[in-house]
C-alpha cells in the first residue's frame, strides 16, 4: 500500500516555521531526483533555515520540499519560538542531532554522486583552490590595506567559480571554538603518540583541541594534520552515536577538552551547542547547493545528449580562470615587489 504523504513546506518558498513531528517520518527533497529519509520521536524539520537566516540577517528560502506521512502528529512551531528555544541547551540539542542526519544523509548523496564522475570531483578541487586563493589574498589586505590586493580581489571575486569554492570548503571546514570555563575539568593530557579515538569505534563524545598537534588517520594512511586552537572534532559521531570516520594520534604532547552530549544538555551556557548547530547548519547548505548543481549538470547533458560535455566545458572554463587569477597575481608579485605573495601561488 502506497504511503499518503502531506507536504508540509516547498522547496525555494519563505520559511517562516519549523515542524514538530512527535513519532514518524519525513522525506526531504533536495532535487526531483535526490531525496532522504528523516525518521524518529520529537523530529524537528525544517529549521535549517530559520537557524541561518537568524545568524546572518539573511532571509535563507527552503532548501528542500519537505513531505511527512498524513495521520502523523505535527505541530508548526513559528519561526520566532524557534529562535527563542535556542537559549534552552536541550532544545538546541535536539535540533544539533536532526542536522546532523541532514547533513549525513546529504553526504551520502554528495558521496554517490561524486564517485560516479570524476570530472566533478577535479572541478571541486578546481574551485576550492580558487576561493582558498582569495581568501588568502583577503587576509594580506586586511594586514597591509593595499589598495592594489583589494582591486585584485574584486575584480576576480564575483566569478562563480568563487562562489562555489565558498560553498564546497563550507562543507568541509571545522569548527572553532572558545571552550566554555565550565568543562575546564574535563580537559586531558595526551602523551605523544597516543591514540584519542580509533576509527570504527562508536563516537560518545567530542573534543576541543587546546594545545598540540593531531594525526588524522583513514584506514592506516595520515589524511591531515590539527592544529588550529580551538578545533572541534567528532561532534557529528557524538551527536549521532556513530562509528568513527578516521583515527587520532597525538603527534606531540596535545590537551583537549572532552565534552559529551550531557555535557551539552546540561551546560547553563548553551553558546557551545549554538556554534555547533549554526555550523551543521552551513555545511547542509553548502551540501544542497552542491547537490543542485550536479543535477543541473546532469540535466543540460541529458537535454543535448552529450553525457560528459557539459562537466568538461565548466572544467576548462574553470582551469582557464584560475590560471588568470594566478597570472594576474604573479604580475603584480613582481611589479609590486611583493615577494610576500609568493605563497598564496604555491596553494593547491
Amino acid at each position: 500500500m502506497e504511503e499518503q504523504l502531506l507536504q508540509l513546506y516547498k522547496k525555494s518558498t519563505v520559511a517562516d516555521s519549523a515542524y514538530l513531528i512527535a513519532d514518524g517520518k519525513a522525506y526531504l527533497f533536495v532535487t526531483e531526483a535526490d531525496k532522504y529519509l528523516l525518521q524518529g520521536k520529537n523530529l524537528i524539520i525544517g529549521a535549517t533555515e530559520l537557524v541561518l537566516g537568524a545568524k546572518t540577517n539573511e532571509n535563507i528560502l527552503r532548501l528542500e520540499t519537505a513531505l511527512a506521512l498524513k495521520g502523523t502528529t505535527i505541530k508548526k512551531i513559528p519561526a520566532a519560538t524557534l529562535i527563542q528555544g535556542l537559549d534552552n541547551s536541550a532544545f538546541a540539542m535536539n535540533l544539533a542531532i536532526v542536522e546532523a542526519k541532514m547533513l549525513v544523509l546529504t553526504n551520502e548523496i554528495l558521496k554517490k554522486d561524486l564517485q560516479l564522475d570524476s570530472q566533478l570531483v577535479k572541478e571541486k578541487n578546481i574551485c576550492i583552490e580558487y576561493f582558498t586563493i582569495i581568501q588568502s589574498l583577503q587576509k594580506e589586505y586586511d594586514k597591509r590595506r593595499l589598495p592594489w590586493i583589494k582591486e585584485l580581489i574584486e575584480k576576480y571575486k564575483t566569478s562563480l567559480i568563487y562562489k562555489k569554492g565558498e560553498a564546497f570548503t563550507r562543507a568541509t571546514e571545522s569548527l572553532k571554538v572558545e571552550t566554555p570555563r565550565e568543562l575546564s575539568s574535563n580537559t586531558i593530557e595526551f602523551p605523544p603518540g597516543s591514540v584519542l579515538c580509533q576509527e570504527g569505534s562508536i563516537g560518545d563524545f567530542m573534543y576541543i583541541l587546546e594545545s598540540g598537534q593531531l594525526e588524522v588517520y583513514i584506514q592506516n594512511a595520515k589524511v591531515a594534520t590539527i592544529a588550529e586552537k580551538g578545533t572541534v572534532i567528532g561532534e557529528i559521531a557524538m551527536l549521532l552515536s556513530m562509528p568513527r570516520t578516521a583515527t587520532l594520534k597525538a603527534q606531540n604532547t596535545v590537551l583537549v577538552t572532552k565534552v559529551t552530549r550531557d555535557d551539552l544538555k546540561q551546560s547553563s551556557s548553551p553558546q557551545l551547542i549554538q556554534m555547533l548547530l549554526v555550523s551543521l547548519a552551513k555545511k547542509h547548505q553548502a551540501n544542497v547547493m552542491h547537490i543542485e548543481d550536479i543535477n543541473e549538470k546532469k540535466a543540460l547533458a541529458y537535454a543535448e545528449k552529450k553525457e560528459q560535455e557539459p562537466h568538461k566545458t565548466d572544467i576548462h572554463r574553470y582551469i582557464n580562470e584560475l590560471s588568470q587569477l594566478k597570472s594576474g597575481l604573479e604580475k603584480l608579485i613582481n611589479t609590486k615587489q611583493a615577494d610576500y605573495l609568493e605563497y598564496i601561488l604555491k596553494i593547491k
